[in-house]
């Protein structure tokens, strides 16, 4: 083989090596690729222009120095962007070592040594240049076999242009040299393509760990829902057992969520499915949990459509708003025990002074011989009197400014205290009355206030059991809290009356005036105090929290 057709092949190599970089580059555009891109194109120009003359040395001067100027070029660009492949930064060391050798080349060529003196620094360089870079590649950690393969072609290509130097001499060795070297581009072309694909697969791995990682941890449900056949649910992230109680590997389809939405909020759900266009806003609904308790939720979506434009698929996150739900409730709550409580402090001693006058000529007259076939009427009206008297007082517990008297109180004594008054409400309606009082410390109270609610709720567990039960109180201490608990074997209380506890004149009694939940409410925050409810067909279990001073 002629030595043009061996530089010709080495060129072909070369340029095949380019155009892999180029594509490369094109594709990803990353700063590495660009850099060796530039590296293979200095040397794809200066073996197409000057390599044919060299090698016959016919070049000038001039053109022997910007030889040995691409030559070293290309070294330097292709050793920074295999540092740069690998996350580092060319050393200074490196840097200083191009720059000696070009200028022994220059200093060579200009007084016109022989090419052993000249033209040794610049093959060095470039041969040490390919060496580095195998054992970079070498050392890169990939997976796969791409690392190895190409990192050995470029030693082989180093050590190869080495014994070049003693190869041109001979005319039939250097054929095969340049043949060699065409053949060890080729492979280092393939490998560097290898080595991309194989560091771009085990980054995209890695990523894919670590947004499953992040998905996983995440307190907000995360998901994808397949919408074209086969329908059904492509992941669901850990976070959905907090919410439901269930394991992500439960929903595989509509069905199962059906199963757990809020009767009341299945109509939204099905609206939310069918609908192709996202949202702006957050959907609201509620999801039974697995040990029966209701939560709230708040779900934000998008919909994944193929460039055709159908929707595949719905992506979204669900996350838990129950705390917030039920504190936006407490204070919705508060404020219209603050509107009914300015109300009654208003209106009370507008009220009650004509009352008080009224009541004491009802039982002046009453008194009196002529009206004594009237009596019956006067009583009636006394009671009605009275009645409205107790409103008024009512109204007055609701008032988020009254005056109370907190003094160091004993719970248990105080629940002692109303024990014969509940005992002869409780006998009257068949209910037996358990006392489970534990050892509390005393508390910081208004004594008449606590007796209120204790009233409050236990005629409440009374009334919820018209055909007799067992009503249990208890106190206990538990961590910073005291806990005051009064359980009745009712039916429990109705979703819609739960939902609308405490509000003022919200009353399911035919004679009821809708005060009493809202002044236990009203109490307990004067005594910073936190009310729970437990509801459901085996009774009602009604906590007060009183934090420990």
């Amino acid at each position: 083989m002629s030595i043009e057709t061996a530089l010709t092949t080495s060129s072909i190599a070369t340029m095949i090596a380019l155009f892999s970089y180029t594509y490369l580059y094109i594709q990803y555009r990353q700063a590495y690729l660009a850099q060796w891109m530039a590296a293979w194109l200095v040397l794809f120009i200066r073996e197409v222009s000057l390599d044919q003359q060299f090698v016959a040395q016919l070049l000038s001067p001039l053109f022997m120095i910007i030889y040995a100027m691409l030559t070293i070029g290309t070294s330097m660009l292709l050793v920074i962007g295999t540092m740069s492949f690998v996350g580092k930064r060319l050393p200074w060391t490196w840097l200083c070592g191009f720059l000696v050798c070009a200028g022994f080349s220059i200093g060579g060529i200009m007084l016109k040594l022989t090419f052993y003196y000249f033209g040794l620094p610049v093959i060095v360089c470039m041969a040490l240049s390919y060496i580095a870079t195998g054992i970079i590649f070498w050392r890169f950690n990939v997976s796969g076999w791409g690392n190895l393969f190409t990192g050995t072609a470029f030693v082989l290509l180093g050590i190869h242009l080495l014994d070049m130097i003693f190869l041109f001499p001979f005319s039939r060795f250097v054929s095969l040299g340049f043949l060699l070297d065409a053949l060890l581009k080729f492979v280092v072309a393939i490998g560097i393509v290898v080595v991309y694909f194989e560091r771009v697969r085990s980054e995209l791995a890695e990523q894919g760990r670590y947004y499953r990682l992040l998905t996983e941890n995440a307190t907000d449900v995360i998901y994808r829902y397949r919408l074209i056949e086969p329908k059904g649910f492509e992941y669901v992230s850990q976070a959905v057992k907090a919410i439901t109680g269930y394991e992500p590997e439960y929903f595989r389809n509509i069905r199962q969520v059906m199963r757990i939405i809020y009767p009341a909020d299945r109509g939204n759900f099905r609206e939310l499915v069918r609908t192709t266009s996202t949202k702006d806003d957050f959907t609201t609904l509620r999801v039974k949990h697995k040990n029966g308790d209701i939560v709230w939720t708040e779900q934000k979506y998008s919909i994944v459509k193929e460039p055709g434009g159908r929707v595949v698929a719905m992506e979204g996150i669900i996350r838990d708003v129950t705390s917030r739900v039920l504190l936006e409730q407490d204070m919705s709550r508060l404020d219209r025990l603050n509107v009914a409580g300015q109300m009654a402090a208003n209106l009370a001693h507008e009220v009650r002074n004509p009352l008080t006058t009224l009541r004491g000529y009802l039982q002046l007259l009453g008194n009196k011989q002529e009206f004594e076939s009237y009596k019956n009427k006067f009583i009636m009206m006394l009671e009605e009197v009275d009645r409205t008297n107790t409103i008024i007082s009512e109204y007055l517990s609701l008032s988020k400014n009254k005056v109370v008297d907190m003094h160091s109180c004993s719970l248990n004594d105080i629940v002692m205290s109303l024990y014969p008054l509940l005992q002869v409400d409780a006998v009257a309606s068949n209910v037996e009355v358990d006392l489970d009082l534990g050892q509390t410390p005393e508390l910081w109270l208004d004594d008449k206030e606590i007796k209120q609610l204790i009233l409050n709720l236990t005629r409440n567990a009374i009334e919820a059991m018209p055909s007799g039960g067992r009503m249990r109180i208890s106190t206990t201490a538990n961590g910073q809290d005291i806990v005051l608990a009064v359980k009745d074997e009712g039916s429990g209380i109705p979703q819609q009356v739960m939902e609308n506890l405490g509000k003022p004149f919200l009353t399911t009694k035919e004679n009821g005036t809708g005060l009493g939940m809202a002044i236990c409410y009203r109490i307990a925050g004067r005594h910073r105090a936190k009310m729970d409810i437990e509801t459901g067909p085996p009774g009602t279990t009604i906590n007060v929290k009183f934090p420990i001073c």
